[in-house]
Formats: structure tokens, sequence, C-alpha cells
């Protein structure tokens, strides 16, 4: 590319407006859905395991990402399905406040939501990393877009934690949040036609498409599970049942566990998004100095002892409350290191087309907010509502296990001797190790 073209497009700003479909997301599922449907499905049928199966439902239709994708890369219709996600997710909430606890329809409610966060997910990446930019340019609006997540969690949080400070009932703060969405879903559609135009699309291959799945298939469904790739995939199912768990009836285990307001609960919902926003720009560097499996690694680190200091905590009577603060923090600034690196690596371990892998890595994760959220309802119900902690602290164990014994090793091993073949390569890639510590 010209050094001039170069120079020109790196002083084009990061924050694009059609980016605000992330803030979207991030104040729907982090804090609308987060805050209101737990406690609302538990206060209307007295179950909470029934809360989990909504919850479960929700992640389980996330599982369609990858479809959706593709969908949008086979028709070009990028922005049509970014903002249907939109438009159903503020459908759903709108629905919720309808249901007036009928079970079925929070079950149907349940699925338009995660279908509609899962279409947002999956195409909204492609505006950046297929617009033929630079390199810098790439990374900045990368990086502003994954910040566009926790700033909408934190309005979100904010919002309402107003609301249940002025006493509204949960049928109004799921219209409030409604018309929040609502209102970004029109921005989006207004300002997403130009950055569609400029999505490159690569050309069809002469040869039979069926060929490329033939050959996947060849690698055969043993040949992607019983691999690295396979499990890798492992440890983000297992880190997500962690996360998703707790995060999925954070605002039943709050009040229940520790006597937590629902504004205090709000507020640091509030509060986990501001530090997100700080930590993503913290995350990036991490990367560039160590690569992306220390991030990981740190984060599955985090969510472990977040969770277990939790669980640790509810045995205590009357917890301090700023302890509790502190451990639930640990857990949630767990994502920005988990996040940010996850796509690189399941490219790096695949053996597989990029697309696929980074659609197991979406099926993953939403595998194990499934799991995560039915066992922790259940679990709630069974044993208590501190048990979802102790499930988290299980989980996220087993998957810091299997990375410090298993993945780390054979990741190092690997790439340290790629890296240095008989000192034959005398201008290689300085960035080609990415785990490379010294």
């Amino acid at each position: 590319m010209n050094t001039s073209v170069t120079a020109r497009e790196d002083r084009q700003p990061a924050f694009q407006m059609w980016m605000v479909a992330n803030v979207a997301v991030g104040a729907g599922w982090a804090a609308f859905v987060a805050l209101l449907v737990p406690p609302y499905i538990t206060e209307a049928t007295g179950s909470a395991s029934k809360a989990g199966v909504v919850m479960a439902m929700m992640s389980l239709a996330a599982v369609l990402g990858p479809v959706l994708g593709g969908i949008a890369d086979r028709y070009n219709a990028h922005r049509q399905v970014m903002v249907g996600g939109l438009v159903a997710m503020t459908f759903a909430l709108v629905a919720f406040g309808v249901a007036s606890g009928d079970s079925e329809f929070q079950v149907i409610d349940a699925v338009i939501m995660g279908v509609g966060v899962a279409g947002v997910s999956a195409v909204a990446p492609v505006f950046i990393v297929s617009a033929g930019l630079s390199e810098a340019l790439q990374a900045r609006r990368l990086t502003a877009f994954n910040v566009a997540f926790p700033a909408g969690q934190v309005a979100g949080g904010m919002l309402m934690a107003a609301a249940a400070q002025a006493k509204w009932s949960f049928d109004q703060r799921f219209y409030l949040g409604a018309v929040v969405m609502g209102v970004l879903t029109v921005i989006v559609f207004l300002t997403s036609a130009k950055p569609t135009e400029a999505i490159v699309h690569e050309p069809e291959a002469d040869d039979d498409p069926a060929e490329e799945v033939e050959q996947t298939r060849r690698t055969g469904f043993r040949g992607v599970i019983f691999s690295l790739f396979g499990l890798y995939v492992l440890v983000l199912v297992l880190s997500s049942v962690a996360n998703n768990g707790v995060n999925n009836q954070i605002a039943n285990i709050l009040p229940n566990v520790y006597g937590i307001s629902e504004t205090t609960t709000s507020s640091l919902i509030s509060l986990a998004g501001v530090l997100n926003i700080v930590l993503f720009f913290v995350v990036g560097k991490v990367m560039t100095r160590f690569g992306a499996l220390t991030p990981f690694i740190m984060g599955t680190v985090m969510r472990f002892a977040g969770a277990a200091c939790m669980g640790l905590l509810g045995w205590v009577t009357d917890a301090p409350v700023l302890l509790v603060a502190a451990a639930m923090q640990l857990l949630y600034q767990g994502s920005p290191f988990t996040r940010l690196p996850q796509n690189v690596l399941a490219v790096r371990y695949a053996p597989i087309p990029s697309g696929q892998a980074n659609g197991w890595v979406i099926a993953g994760s939403a595998a194990g907010s499934f799991v995560g959220s039915l066992l922790g309802g259940w679990l709630a119900d069974e044993v208590g509502f501190n048990s979802i902690s102790w499930m988290a602290a299980i989980s996220a164990g087993l998957g810091v296990g299997l990375l410090i014994l298993v993945i780390w090793p054979i990741d190092r091993r690997r790439y340290s001797d790629s890296d240095e073949p008989d000192g034959d390569e005398p201008d290689g890639d300085p960035v080609a190790d990415p785990v490379r510590t010294e």
C-alpha cells in the first residue's frame, strides 16, 4: 500500500457510529438481561432453576452465530443481519415485559434474545476485519469496537440502578430497556450503509465450494476434537461455564447470599464495565509483549480466583461488602483478558479454516453458558445460590489446569521450535513467537 495512503488512512477515527451496535449488545445482554431476567423469573415463578433454564436457552440460541454469519457472507447481508439482530433484541425486551410470568413465552423470548445477540456478535466484526484497512487502523478500530461493549454495560447498569432506586416494576424496566435498544437500532441502521460498502468480498473460488467442506470433513470431527484445538475449545467451554454461570445469576447471588441490594448490584455491574474499558487497553499491550496465550491464561486464573473468593465469602456471616465486591470484580475483569486473544488462539490451533474455527469459539462459549445457566439454576434451588460460585470455581480451575499443564507446554514447544530453525532465517519476524517471555 502507498505510504501516503497508509498515513492518511491511519488518521481516520477509530470509532465509527455504527459501533454503537456493540454498545447495544453490552447494554442489552450484560446489563438489561443480566439484571432483570433472572430475578424477574425467580420472583414470578418462585424457582431459580426456571430462571436458569431461560438463561440457558438464551445462551444455546447463540450457537446460531456461525450460521447467521455464514448467511451474511453468502448473500452480502451483513448490515441486514446486524440490524435484524438488534431488532430481535429490542422485541425480546418488550416481550419479556408482556410475558407476565408465562414460562412458555419466557423461553421463546429468551431464544429471540439469544439469536439477536448471536447475529450482531457474528457479523459486526466483519465491518472491521474485512474492510481492507491497514493493520494500525484495523487494530485501533477493533479496540474501539471491543470497548463499546463495556461502555454499554456501564450505561445500562446505571440506567437500571436508577430505575430500581425509583422503585420501577420489572415490566417498566424491560420497556425502558426496549426504548434504549430501539434508539440504538435506528442509529445503527442510519450509519451502517457506508461501512457496508467498504466490506471487501473475496472472489468466489473456481473450485467446487464443496471441496473445502470435504477437506474439513476429512479432518473429521474426531480430528478437531482430539487435538490441541479441541482442548482449547474445552477450556473455552469451562471458562464460559464459570463466567456466565455467575453472570447469569448475579442479580440473584448478591442479594440472596450477601444481602446486597438491587441498586448496589446494578452499580457493581456498571463498575465492572468501567474497569473492563480500561483493561481492554492493558490487554492489548500484554498481547503485544507476551503474545495471545499469556493474557488468556491470566483471564482464566482471574475467573477461578474471583469465583473461589465469592464462594468462600458466601460461608462467612455478614461478609464485608467491599470484599464481596472485590471478588466479583476479579471474576468480571477476567473477560478482557480472555476475550481479546480467543480468536487469535483459535486460528493458531485449528486444523480447519479460520472462519469455521471462529464459529467453534462462538459455539464453545455458548455451550458453556448453556451448561452454566442450567446447572447453576438447579444448584441454586437444591443447594443454594452460593453453590453457583463454587461451580464456577471448579470449572475455571479445570480450565486453568488444562492451560498450564497441557496447552501452554505444547504451545511453547511448537512455536519456540519453529521460531529457531537452525539459525538460517536472519530476518525472521520478531513477533512470530507469541508466547516467548524472555
